[in-house]
C-alpha cells in the first residue's frame, strides 16, 4: 500500500462521518436514518453526499430532496410508497435529479435529446448512493466503465474495439464521452462540437485548413472517408483507398483499376502513392496533391 492510499482511506472515512453527521442534523432525514442507516452512510462518503456538506449552493439538502416527503412512509412503516427514481417512470425520475442538473451546462441539453426522448432515466447510468457516480457493475469488463457502460447498449459499435483500425478506447485512453456527451448536445450524434469537423480537428489537428488546394470532401466532412468507430481498413478508411477515391474519381487521366502486376497505382497503397498530401497541399504544384 503506498504512502498515499494509507492516508486516503483514513481521511474519506472521517470525511464521512462528518457528512453524515450533517446529514442527520435535519429532522426529516434522522428519520430516515432510524430504518436506512447504512443507506444513508453509503450516502455520506458519495459525490452527491459531499457536495451536499461542502457546497453552499446545495447545503441542507437531504433524502428528501431527491425522494420527496417520507410522512406517509414513515407512518406507515414503510408500506405507503416513497419515490424510488431507480423504479420509478422515466419522467418522474429524471425530474427528481433535474431540480439541480436542470442548470448545469453538461446536461443543458437533455431536455429534447436523443436518451431523454427513448425513456432512458438517470439510474440507468448513474447511481447516487455509490463513491462512483457512474455504475461499476458493467455487464462487460473493461479499462473505462463509461465507454463499458455505453457499449450495453450501444451493441454496434462495441465491435470496433476489436477491429484492425480504431481509436484508444480498449487502452482506456479515450472513452465515448471524449466525443460524445450522453446528456445532449447541440450537435449531430450529441457530438462535444458543433460539427464532426470539429470534433476531428481537436485531435488532428495537422489535417485542419485553409490549404491553398483543398479536397472538398475533406473540407465537408472527416466521416466521408473515414468511419469513426472503428474499421478493418488503414486509418479508419471506409473502404479499400482505390474503390475509395473511385467512389468520386471514376474519369480521370488514367484509370486504377487492376492492371498489370507491377502498376504503381494499384499496389501498397494505390491511389495515395501519388497523392500523398490527400487531405490538402499548400505547395504551388499541388493541385493534384501529389506535393
Amino acid at each position: 500500500m503506498t504512502r498515499r492510499s494509507r492516508w486516503a482511506l483514513p481521511t474519506l472515512a472521517l470525511a464521512g462521518v462528518f457528512v453524515l453527521g450533517a446529514l442527520m442534523s435535519r429532522a426529516d432525514d434522522t428519520t430516515c436514518v432510524s430504518c436506512h442507516e447504512d443507506f444513508v452512510k453509503k450516502f455520506a462518503t458519495s459525490r452527491h453526499g459531499m457536495t451536499f456538506a461542502n457546497d453552499k449552493t446545495y447545503q441542507g439538502k437531504g433524502c428528501t430532496d431527491c425522494h420527496g416527503k417520507g410522512d406517509d412512509h414513515a407512518a406507515s412503516g414503510g408500506e405507503h410508497k416513497i419515490l424510488n427514481p431507480a423504479k420509478a417512470p422515466a419522467k418522474e425520475a429524471n425530474a427528481a435529479c433535474l431540480t439541480c442538473h436542470d442548470s448545469n451546462k453538461a446536461q443543458s441539453h437533455w431536455k429534447g435529446s436523443v436518451h431523454e426522448t427513448q425513456g432512458l432515466k438517470c439510474t440507468d447510468c448513474h447511481s447516487q448512493h455509490k463513491e462512483n457516480a457512474v455504475k461499476v457493475n458493467v455487464s462487460m469488463p473493461g479499462p473505462n466503465p463509461i465507454t463499458q457502460k455505453c457499449l450495453e447498449c450501444h451493441r454496434t459499435e462495441a465491435k470496433s474495439l476489436h477491429q484492425r483500425s480504431r481509436h484508444p478506447l480498449n487502452e482506456g485512453v479515450m472513452s465515448c464521452a471524449s466525443c460524445h456527451n450522453p446528456h445532449g448536445t447541440a450537435g449531430e450524434k450529441m457530438i462535444k462540437k458543433d460539427s464532426v469537423n470539429d470534433l476531428c480537428y481537436s485531435c488532428h489537428q495537422e489535417k485542419r485548413g485553409p490549404f491553398l488546394w483543398e479536397h472538398s470532401p475533406v473540407r465537408q466532412s472527416c466521416v466521408t472517408c473515414h468511419t469513426p468507430h472503428g474499421s478493418n481498413h488503414p486509418n479508419l478508411l471506409q473502404t479499400r483507398v482505390t474503390q475509395l477515391c473511385q467512389a468520386c474519381h471514376q474519369q480521370g487521366r488514367h484509370q486504377s483499376i487492376p492492371g498489370l502486376p507491377n502498376s504503381v497505382w494499384t499496389t501498397n497503397k494505390q491511389c495515395v502513392n501519388c497523392h500523398v498530401q490527400i487531405h490538402g497541399s499548400n505547395h504551388p504544384s499541388g493541385p493534384l496533391f501529389q506535393r
